[in-house]
Parts: C-alpha cells; sequence; structure tokens
C-alpha cells in the first residue's frame, strides 16, 4: 500500500494532533516514514531534495518492516504514530525530516 495511502488514512481515521513540542529526540523507523511523509505532503520539502528525503523514507520503511516482524505490524506502527506527529509545525516536520535523513544509516534495535 502506498504511503500517502497509509498517511491518508490513518490522519482521517484518528484526527488527534500533537501537543507542542512533541517532536521526538531521537529517530526511529517509523516514526520517519511518518515525519518525512508529513513534511512532504506539507511541501516543506525542497524539490531538489524531495528524492533523497523519499529515499530514506523507504530504507525506514524496510527497517520498520523488519523489526515488527512483517508489514501488517509495521502498517499498525506507522499508522498510529501519523495521528500523533501530525500535528506538528512545518518547522518542526522540516527538523524531523532533517533528524530522519541522517539516521538512514544507523542500525536500530527496536522500532520506538
Amino acid at each position: 500500500m502506498p504511503l500517502y495511502v497509509l498517511l491518508l488514512a490513518a490522519t482521517l481515521s484518528a484526527p488527534v494532533h500533537a501537543e507542542e513540542d512533541a517532536l521526538p529526540d531521537h529517530a526511529s523507523p517509523s516514526v520517519c516514514v511518518v515525519l518525512i511523509g508529513l513534511a512532504l505532503d506539507k511541501g516543506v520539502i525542497d524539490a531538489a531534495d524531495q528524492q533523497a528525503y523519499r529515499d530514506a523514507a523507504a530504507t525506514m520503511r524496510e527497517k520498520s518492516v523488519e523489526l515488527n516482524g512483517g508489514e501488517d505490524a509495521a502498517n499498525q506502527m506507522i499508522g498510529s504514530s501519523v495521528a500523533f506527529f501530525d500535528g506538528l509545525s512545518e518547522t518542526d516536520l522540516a527538523e524531523g525530516a532533517d533528524m530522519c535523513l541522517s539516521a538512514e544509516d544507523e542500525s536500530f534495535d527496536a522500532d520506538e
């Protein structure tokens, strides 16, 4: 299922907004898929840089699937994160997406 469909479905089904300053202090694969996806959807990533962010989101999605034991579990983790982070400001989304782009090559023990 395409990322934008997951983002849209989760946003429409659970309209819970993040509290101010709710940007995570570290990257995790499912959160990075969401932060990058939202940043791209809201247009806070420069057009020239968008492919690098899409590639990072794809890498993080693969890591989420691996760490969560499959597509379904990863989709649940990603979906639950959308509702929480959808209320972030454009500045926070850009900062979060940058954090995730920097963490693309990290290894993760868990998907928090």
